[in-house]
């Protein structure tokens, strides 16, 4: 099971993430990090849980369609021990070379047909956006031909709410498992949560809140990487 930490970053800072209602995100409790810069964040992050992958929302590009092109590069630069899924909403990142550890996102949110079909399904992962229903392209999920392996079912009404989990898309996709690597985001809230998910074939989770509350243990992320 992986264990993906989230940063949420608006404006050059972490923000705390609310139920997908992205304007009303606030920077992140300094009490917590003693800071709210992205690159002190993944710092403490790699110290304490030292994972593979850490995936990277980018509200900027998201919300005000400019996407944090300097931030985002200095940040996959100068941890190349780390891989970044980088959610930009579909804005494309100017890079300064191919980094091996960076990884886009495809968002259904932001999708808006068969634009999928003009990315290698092996550069990229694919985000299902659901709040209440799937968010943008409703057909994505049916076009097999384009999925890469990994994906993500992110319920955004979930986020950073008091909600759980929601199993019911879990149980929906879980026939797929064999065909595709299967990440959970929104609605984790104890280690409970991420080992039901895993007994559903869940291939890994995208975590935030538990992270900044405190709730998952000290290198729990190394120990569930190590028991795959």
């Amino acid at each position: 099971m992986e264990i993906i930490p989230v940063l949420d970053i608006y404006k050059n800072k972490v923000v705390t993430a609310i139920q997908g209602k992205r304007h009303e995100y606030k920077p992140i409790n300094t009490k917590l990090y003693n800071s709210t810069d992205p690159l002190d964040i993944i710092n403490s992050i790699k110290e304490k849980f030292k994972p593979e992958i850490i995936y990277i929302a980018d509200l900027d590009a998201i919300i005000d369609n400019k996407a944090s092109h300097r931030l985002l590069n200095s940040i996959i630069e100068k941890n190349p021990s780390i891989i970044f899924w980088v959610d930009s909403g579909l804005k494309i990142i100017n890079l300064k070379r191919r980094y091996v550890n960076y990884n886009p996102i495809f968002c259904s949110e932001k999708s808006t047909g068969f634009d999928i079909k003009n990315i290698p399904s092996n550069k990229f992962v694919c985000s299902l956006d659901y709040n209440k229903k799937i968010m943008g392209n409703t057909i994505l999920p049916k076009l097999h031909r384009y999925l890469p392996k990994k994906i993500i079912l992110m319920d955004l009404s979930q986020v950073g709410s008091n909600e759980f989990l929601n199993f019911k898309i879990l149980k929906k996709y879980s026939r797929y498992q064999k065909k595709y690597d299967l990440y959970v985001a929104g609605g984790i809230k104890n280690t409970l949560d991420i080992q039901r998910a895993k007994k559903l074939g869940v291939k890994g989770a995208l975590v935030s809140s538990i992270l900044y509350k405190q709730k998952l243990p000290k290198l729990f992320i190394t120990k569930e990487k190590t028991s795959l």
